[in-house]
């Protein structure tokens, strides 16, 4: 489930800005790109993000849009010199093109570092702009939640309402195939050949293998199964979902293979149809 959340605000001389991006994954993955001179807070930060998401790929970017006059960060020009020589003389021994020379430099240890301690007020303002990005990214999160399960309950509603008629054809069927069984028996075989007692318990073991009244039952509840779950009060509810929909699926394959009934399949495709979708749509819960 994607969400977005982005707060500023000024601490000190600095204009700060943190932007939260997140989408779904079955745990937390975590990304937090921080100011070198605000590298301190991040371990607290992580903490607040796991207790606020729980789970899915998130991304922070927190960004000074405004240093004021005097910037933290210091860098060492004599050691900055010695790596520079150093460099220099290994690109002519190896002619080596020089081209990115700098921003190697920036990058060797020590050549860049800070000369600032992130007080207990500041890193307190750092934890509000953090809060008020996440209460955005939640709540984007909730509204999107919200869209996805309108369309869960219309799609599980148009599933049920194919079932009815799944339910209604049933029956049909049955004095359908008996029918047909009796008249191609009777075309082909002389009546004082037929052992009735014998042709029916061969024909009640066929029927009853075309029998759906469990997959039926089982279907309807796996359907008020995954409605009960929509309605549940908790924030992770992807997993559960994932696995009713499972179960609804096998239940629909199976009427599908014992339908042996063409106005049947058309409602099982059709079953079948809106069930890809709310598999689709599940993989973006939490």
């Amino acid at each position: 489930m994607t969400g977005f959340g982005r707060s500023t605000k000024a601490i000190g001389d600095r204009q700060i800005s943190l932007e939260l991006r997140s989408l779904n994954s079955k745990s937390l993955d975590l990304s937090v790109k921080l100011p070198l001179f605000y590298k301190s807070v991040e371990p607290a930060f992580r903490k607040i993000i796991q207790a606020a998401i729980g789970r899915g790929k998130v991304d922070v970017y927190l960004t000074v849009d405004s240093m004021g006059e005097s910037s933290p960060v210091k860098i060492d020009q004599e050691v900055a010199r010695s790596y520079s020589t150093q460099l220099n003389g290994i690109c002519e021994e190896l002619q080596i093109p020089k081209e990115g020379m700098l921003e190697v430099l920036l990058s060797l240890p020590n050549v860049v570092s800070t000369e600032i301690d992130v007080s207990d007020d500041e890193e307190a303002a750092l934890t509000v702009l953090l809060k008020e990005a996440l209460e955005k990214a939640v709540a984007y999160r909730l509204k999107e939640g919200e869209s996805l399960e309108v369309d869960f309950k219309k799609r599980i509603s148009s599933v049920e309402s194919c079932l009815a008629k799944v339910e209604e054809l049933a029956p049909i069927r049955i004095d359908s195939v008996r029918k047909r069984i009796r008249e191609g028996l009777d075309k082909n075989v002389e009546k004082g050949e037929i052992d009735e007692n014998r042709f029916e318990q061969e024909l009640i073991y066929y029927l009853e293998r075309l029998d759906l009244n469990e997959e039926i039952v089982r279907l309807k509840s796996n359907c008020q199964l995954f409605s009960d779950a929509l309605a549940e009060n908790m924030m992770q509810k992807g997993k559960k979902l994932g696995f009713i929909s499972q179960e609804i699926g096998r239940e629909i394959n199976t009427i599908g293979s014992k339908a042996n009934d063409k106005d049947i399949q058309s409602f099982v495709i059709k079953m079948k149809d809106e069930l890809e979708k709310i598999k689709e749509q599940v993989l973006n819960v939490l």
